[in-house]
């Protein structure tokens, strides 16, 4: 897989993810930085690690 960092903009085949924005309409986007920008970022959760909302 390759994608392109947040920070530098460079195409890295070892992207980091680094967040997720949820959108009001179809899926959500991952956010993906290269390995020597990763730690630049505030950690953010990822969809794994956040549950779903629950329905009352």
């Amino acid at each position: 897989m390759t994608a392109d960092c947040l920070l530098c903009k460079r195409t890295t085949e070892a992207p980091v993810a680094v967040g997720y924005v949820e959108r009001v309409s179809g899926p959500g986007v991952m956010l993906y930085a290269c390995p020597d920008c990763a730690p630049h970022f505030i950690p953010n959760p990822l969809p794994a690690e956040v549950s779903p909302p629950q329905r009352r």
